[in-house]
Formats: C-alpha cells, structure tokens, sequence
C-alpha cells in the first residue's frame, strides 16, 4: 500500500462581494458563504479551458482568456460540488491529474496534482474518487505465473493524499476467472459496481484447472492487439458472457469482502470502448438500482481456424434488470426488459440517471458489429414503466458527430453536450418526461468535455 501526501497550493480564501446567487448558512454560530457556479471543461486549438458560466440554458460563451487553462483530461469526475477531478488515461501508462475548486472570486483554481495506477473505471465513494484497473500484480506462483488483481487509487478530496492498493481479482466471483469492475454508485449506505469477468489467466488455469469449461479455449499461440492482446496458454475472453455480476459493498474500501448478485438473463453490465469500461449501473431517486447490459458478449467472434482456439459467444441482446433498494438480489417481479424490442430497436452503448427512475440511453444505430460508430441516437427509459422514448430536438443525424461523456443532471433535467460538423458544440437540455431536447447554452471551442456546478465555501 502506498499513501502519498500531495502538495495543496491554496491559501485561505477570503470572501468577496457576492456576485452570483448565495446564501448565507448558520455553522456552530459562524456565518458560511456558499456560492455556486456552473464550470464547463472545453477544448479549443487542443488546449482545455476551464470557464464558469452563469446558465447553461441559453448564452455564447467564448474560451479566449476565459477561465482557467489545464492539460487535457481523458475523465472529468464532480466531487459533489466542491471539487472537480481531472482524470489522464495515458493509455497502458500510470494516471495523472488534477483536482480544482471554486475560488472567492468566482473563478476556478487548481487545489492539487497527483499521480496513481492506470484507470479503466472510476467514480466516488464517500471523501474519495476511486479509479480502477485490472493488472498484473507481484503475486507469482512456483511456475512464475502472474497473478492479476485490482488496482485502486483513492484520490482523497479533503486531505489530499493518494492511497494505492491491489486486491486479488483471480477467482473473484468463484468461476476462476479474473475480472475487472465498471463503475461505481452509491445507493442506500452501499457501493455497487458492476463485475465483469475477464476470462483465466496462466495463474488463474495452473490454480483451478477444474473452472476451465473447454480445453479447445485455450490459446494455442500469441495474438491479438493494443488491449486485446494475448499470450499462449490463457482463456482471452469470458466463459460467461451472457451473466451479469453486481459487488455490493457494505464498507468504506475493498478490503471488505462483498455481497455478489448474479443473473444469467442478461450479460456483464458494462459498455466498452477498447480497454475502457463505461458505466451502465444506476440507482434511482429511490435507491433502486437499475443494471443495463448493453449484450457486448455478442461482439464476440469465435475463428478457431484462424485463431487456433474456441470462444464463447454471447448470444443475449441489450437488457436491464433491477435490484430493489437494499436487496440483495435480482427483483424477479420486474424481469427483464428488452430494450432492442422498445422504440427502434437499437442495441445500448451506454447510460446515465437524469432523475427519479428515468435513464438517458445511448444506442448504436448501426447495431454493435460497427464499433465507435452510430452512437448518434439518445432515449429516454423509465424504469417503473418499463417505457422507452426516442429523444427529439437534436440536431440532424448527418450532421452530429458526437455525444458527450459527461452530461449533467439538475432540476429534473438533463444537460449533453452535442458536437456537430458545423458551428460550436452546445449544451441540450433534455426533459425526461417528454424526451425534447433544446439547445442551450453554446461553447465556442471544438468540443464540450464536462459541464457541473463547483460551490466556494468560505
């Protein structure tokens, strides 16, 4: 374990005449000023520019000499609205970034710099942003065979430190595969996080030999490439790509060992970009945790001829399930609803909570055999309804090249940042209860990375 403590280069902050909206909140006697203010992270000319801006409803807000300059951030996580973490994937590299706050200004300033183990997932768990990666670890056994495990970081957001540890992802979920984690919600007292099995490793295969289902999946030879690369003698990819797994954890690490919920009635609840994870669990307004599985185990293609070895293809298409507040199973009355039998019948990619138990789906319009691409087509799911509404007002599908990663939920709204061929990137507020969206406020830059509230607090 390593706990690093990180240099904090903000002085105390003196208040300032207020601005922007404030309020004034009795603390054991003494009067705390806390002011909010929305930030946008935008990208022109690849550099990133961190604005604050009154509304995201309406306006044109321009990035020259306008708010503070950072490094690109390959994830933008809000720390309730404190602070604002900048996340660097560097690919197969370790992590950097940064954290930021909201000085008495009203202008955001940076708090701390760090530097942590490669990240595929992330998310908040209580003082913490945790991010997470499955690696070799320096466990071996008599043949040399690497273990793989967990790699955690907790980014503290009060004291400032890094805390690294690695836990034994073999055999996590008693299948004796390894596994990786993607996302993290906390819900009724609890952290969730969807478990998504990676296949048996050397060290995995040489401990339980008996977990293997088919010697025909072990690799024959070296293949593969950039994530997907694979060394001779492992299983590659899952044996159960059509099971979903759920940790849930009671604590405040994972040193605890968690509660795991499964099913075999839809797959791993994740959507994927390379070696990325995206999160696709979500709790409700009322603690309701809803499990979308996009149904990435059908991607999966077995060519023994030109591999030299089988694998599992998934055969179950997008779904989600629900896991009650504070139970500890799959809710058999609710099912499983088919979300590519809803609306237009397009696969899932990823998702996101707006408010009470609506969702903001993502779909692929092209089906998932053309990866990175058609993910143009936004939609709202009730959960208790089991309904799902293709959201209008967007901007022309020949036109929209992108969709943000980081949408912003308040008042019952949505807000996702859209990039076009044409013009500046806008905000579109999105109303879940009648799925229109309507442009907002517009960005002068090339892209819209994050958009939140951060509040200084005296």
């Amino acid at each position: 374990m390593k706990k690093n403590f990180l240099f904090w280069p903000l002085a105390s902050l003196f208040c300032a005449a207020c601005v922007f909206t404030a309020c004034d909140d009795e603390n054991d006697g003494h009067s705390v000023v806390a002011r909010g203010e929305y930030v946008v992270a935008a990208t022109v000319d690849g550099v990133n520019y961190l604005p604050t801006v009154e509304s995201l409803d309406e306006g044109n807000v321009s990035l020259a000499n306008n708010g503070l300059e950072t490094e690109a951030g390959t994830y933008w996580v809000f720390h309730g609205t404190e602070y604002l973490f900048r996340l660097v994937y560097n690919k197969g590299g370790a992590g950097t970034g940064a954290s930021y706050v909201l000085g008495d200004d009203g202008k955001v300033k940076q708090a701390k710099t760090y530097d942590f183990s490669r990240i595929t997932t992330y998310g908040s768990w209580g003082d913490n942003v945790i991010t997470s990666s499955t690696g070799d670890t320096n466990k071996k056994d008599a043949e040399g065979n690497i273990a793989q495990g967990f790699l955690v970081n907790y980014l503290s957001a009060t004291d400032g430190t890094v805390e690294t540890k690695t836990y034994d992802a073999e055999n996590y979920l008693d299948n004796g595969e390894y596994v990786c984690f993607s996302g993290f919600v906390q819900a009724n007292g609890k952290l969730y996080t969807s478990v998504v099995p990676m296949g048996m490793s050397k060290y995995g295969i040489a401990a339980h030999p008996d977990k293997v289902l088919n010697e025909k999946y072990i690799t024959t030879g070296t293949g593969g490439g950039g994530s997907g690369t694979y060394g001779e003698g492992v299983i590659p990819s899952t044996q159960y790509p059509d099971n979903a797994y759920i940790a849930i954890y009671s604590g405040s690490s994972f040193d605890e060992k968690p509660v795991i919920v499964s099913t075999d009635k839809i797959g791993f609840a994740s959507g994927r970009m390379r070696s990325q994870y995206y999160q696709t669990i979500w709790a409700a307004g009322n603690g309701d945790l809803y499990v979308f599985s996009p149904g990435f185990g059908r991607t999966t293609v077995s060519n023994p001829e030109v591999d030299g070895f089988e694998k599992v293809e998934g055969k179950l298409s997008s779904g989600v399930m629900r896991i009650k507040a504070s139970a500890t199973a799959f809710d058999n009355d609710y099912g499983v609803v088919a979300i590519e039998e809803l609306e237009n019948k397009h696969p899932l990619y990823r998702c996101w909570h707006i408010t009470e138990d609506y969702f903001l789906l993502q779909l692929y319009t092209q089906g998932l055999d053309i990866m990175a691409a058609g993910t143009t087509e936004l939609a709202v799911f009730k959960g208790e309804a089991k309904t799902l509404k293709i959201v209008t007002g967007l901007p022309d599908e020949d036109i929209l090249a992108s969709i943000g990663n980081n949408p912003y939920s308040e008042n019952g709204y949505i807000y996702v940042p859209i990039t076009t061929t044409i013009g500046n990137p806008a905000l579109y507020k999105i109303d879940p209860k009648t799925a229109k969206a309507t442009k907002g406020l517009t960005i002068e830059a090339e892209t819209i990375n994050a958009v939140g509230k951060l509040t200084y607090n005296k």
